[in-house]
């Protein structure tokens, strides 16, 4: 009968430590976009499905880039807030009193409101220098592996331990911990650097008075000797004491999720540019009404523009970017098919982007204003850029691609009115994740862009074949190796240039007789929140890698006289060599950066096809009472011999034709209401469209625009 009894005891006590914990489960209850949310399995694989109340399993790894994300625990109801660019994995939740939630902060910022009641709210949380015990603690966590391994609390007390020296703090309301610190001890932070921490992990969706046990703002006693005794952290009655430099509580925030999107959908629908803009040395005004869409992982933003110089209401006096009336729709026509072509070219002109992913997803597309167009590894297209001279020049681009386990696609076009430059790319994986592609871009049309006579219907013809393996690729480290070779061929008078890819004189076959190609070979992936690339290159002849890149557009038409000189006289020129390496990363979740630079050479030192690449992001809220952000991209070739007036730079400048930039500056008035200004550079051109050139290179203008952004 013992036995029996014990064994039934047994089973009311498992029964009964079921019923409290249940199946515990974190639950995905609210983010900002999901476009800028990636979830991965325990198995590496990434998450495509994203939802509010999906399940989030353990081993899973949520990475947020320009949106928070917020979790609820289930049962016990704790909540957890992930500020943007975070990285944070779900280790194991609680089944068992001895056990618990266990976290680990790869990199980023969280802060997590843990319950005081129930079974389940024992939690600790890892970084790469600190490990955190809570219970029933209102705290947050920042690590920025190798420059900042911090906990602070707002109500309660934490266990706080340095690995790397095995020394432990407590933390209680309103202190500050920094493993990485000189001195690890705790701190006494004043509101103003609470405020400061928990600004931007503040609950949007969830109610931090509903986490059991902290439904109440009321004070409670201090904490006891025999109470801070007790098993770690220190009981309810405790924690509840809040520090009088502590910031207050948020209050509470009750929306259903999918009508807080909505609502913040519709607040960022619509959008009014009303301003000045400088094209060719002519001021113009302008009143801009650009409807944005985001639904899920669907970006879309239209472009409704009317650009003028003395009277709003007479169409005759607008801009018409290469001399286009892009409100006519086929009015201002005579013949069907100008009428069928003049609608459809107007009908695109008025979207400023659609968007669906990015590249190596499942499937992906960009349609619009786009200025990273890439195919493959980028060797004959790689940040093509088709508003390159907008809003001079305006061009609805695409850039598509779908993979499967076995095979896959991409395309480009530059102008889906006027498709000029366009191609694809062919890939298949015979072995694993191995892929071997092939891909081809063709210029139809270089001509449009030349200074002189060329002959007629000349055509760029550019073709590539390409390896590909992810070593590992995954969201929080990957190493994708690739090696790719491509060269060119024109198409002049008629006829394949095939002399200009092979030596066809020689009678033997040699791999001493190819020219005019290049090949490259090398590793790009991400290490956490850095994004890297490093590739050796090497070219010949009028071949360059990433031929159609962001400066293409401009200087298509120099390359048909350096082609006719080169066909007029194919000796074999010095092959150019070079190692690549570009940079991205995000600093203190509030400035993104790029930088790129190619260092290369030939048989005589230092070469002057050098590439440069330098892109910088500051968002809203780095700038103390300004409150100014903006951004400012700069790529260019021949940079040094430019920056040091030497070789081919001499008579260059470092805003011409090889340049390729766009800076903006915003100010905002008012919540609703911001004044912009955005400069950049352009290609001359007459009005007809015409490039116009200046010492044998387009000659470049600068546009400036000075605006008011309005929001509804």
């Amino acid at each position: 009968m013992k036995k029996i009894f014990i064994i039934l005891l047994l089973i009311a006590v498992s029964f009964s430590l079921y019923a409290q914990y249940g199946n515990p489960v974190a639950i995905l209850e609210y983010y900002d976009d999901d476009i800028e949310l990636e979830i991965t399995g325990s198995d590496g694989v990434l998450l495509t499905d994203i939802y509010y109340g999906m399940d989030l399993e353990e081993g899973d790894t949520i990475r947020t880039s320009k949106t928070s994300a917020e979790i609820r625990l289930d049962p016990n109801g704790s909540i957890i807030k992930l500020s943007p660019f975070t990285v944070f994995t779900i280790e194991g939740l609680q089944r068992t009193p001895e056990q618990s939630n266990n976290f680990s902060l790869i990199s980023g910022k969280i802060r997590a409101i843990a319950s005081r009641a129930g079974i389940g709210e024992r939690y600790q949380v890892r970084t790469q220098s600190a490990v955190a015990g809570i219970r029933g603690t209102d705290f947050g966590i920042i690590s920025i592996p190798g420059s900042e391994e911090k906990a602070f609390v707002v109500n309660g007390l934490i266990d706080y331990t340095n690995t790397l020296t095995n020394q432990k703090i407590e933390l209680g309301s309103g202190m500050i911990g920094d493993a990485l610190a000189e001195v690890f001890q705790a701190i006494q932070a004043s509101a103003e650097q609470m405020n400061e921490l928990v600004k931007d992990v503040m609950f949007e969706q969830l109610d931090p008075t509903a986490v059991p046990g902290h439904e109440a703002a009321s004070p409670a006693a201090e904490e006891t000797p025999e109470e801070k005794k007790s098993e770690e952290p220190v009981t309810a009655s405790a924690q509840e004491t809040p520090s009088p430099e502590a910031p207050k509580a948020e209050e509470p925030v009750k929306k259903d999720p999918v009508e807080s999107a909505l609502m913040k959908a519709l607040s960022d629908f619509l959008g009014l540019e009303i301003g000045t803009v400088t094209i060719d040395g002519s001021t113009y005004s302008k009143a801009i009404v650009q409807p944005t869409f985001n639904i899920g992982k669907l970006k879309l933003s239209l472009y409704l523009p009317v650009v003028y110089q003395t009277d709003l209401f007479d169409p005759n006096d607008w801009y018409h970017p290469d001399g286009n009336d892009e409100w006519s729709f086929g009015t201002d026509q005579v013949a069907i098919e100008d009428i069928a072509m003049d609608i459809l070219s107007d009908f695109f002109l008025k979207i400023r982007y659609i968007e669906w992913g990015q590249q190596r997803d499942p499937f992906f597309f960009k349609v619009g204003n786009i200025n990273n167009m890439t195919l493959g590894h980028g060797i004959l297209m790689r940040d093509f850029s088709n508003d390159a001279d907008f809003p001079t020049v305006r061009k609805v681009g695409l850039n598509l691609g779908a993979e499967g386990k076995a095979v896959g696609f991409e395309t480009v076009i530059d102008d889906l009115a006027k498709p000029e430059i366009f191609g694809g790319r062919f890939f298949f994986r015979p072995i694993g994740k191995f892929g071997i592609g092939f891909s081809s871009i063709i210029d139809i049309n270089p001509d449009t862009a030349a200074q002189t006579t060329v002959p007629p219907d000349t055509m760029f013809l550019t073709a590539s074949a390409d390896l590909d393996f992810p070593i590992v690729e995954s969201d929080l480290l990957s190493f994708i190796f690739f090696s790719d070779i491509a060269g060119m061929v024109p198409y002049m008078d008629g006829q394949f240039k095939y002399d200009m890819i092979y030596d066809t004189s020689q009678t033997q076959f040699a791999m001493s007789n190819f020219r005019n190609f290049g090949w490259n070979a090398g590793l790009f992936g991400n290490i956490l929140f850095v994004d890297y690339r490093l590739e050796y290159r090497y070219f010949d002849g009028e071949f360059k890698p990433s031929f159609f890149n962001s400066s293409y557009d401009r200087l298509r038409g120099t390359y048909i006289d350096s082609i006719n000189a080169y066909l007029s006289n194919p000796t074999p020129t010095e092959p150019v060599m070079g190692i690549y390496g570009e940079g991205g990363f995000t600093l203190f979740e509030k400035i993104n950066a790029t930088i790129g630079y190619m260092w290369p050479w030939d048989k005589n030192g230092f070469s002057d096809e050098d590439e440069f690449l330098f892109e910088v992001e500051i968002l809203p809220g780095t700038i103390p009472v300004l409150d100014i952000y903006g951004s400012i991209a700069y790529h260019r070739t021949k940079f040094i011999p430019t920056l040091l007036k030497k070789g081919t730079g001499a008579d260059l400048t470092l805003f011409d034709a090889y340049t390729s930039f766009t800076g903006e500056f915003v100010y905002p008035l008012a919540p609703t209401l911001d004044l912009a200004a955005i400069v950049s550079t352009s290609a001359k051109t007459d009005g007809a469209g015409n490039i116009v050139y200046k010492n044998g290179y387009p000659e470049i203008v600068p546009v400036i625009t000075i605006e008011t952004r309005i929001g509804f």
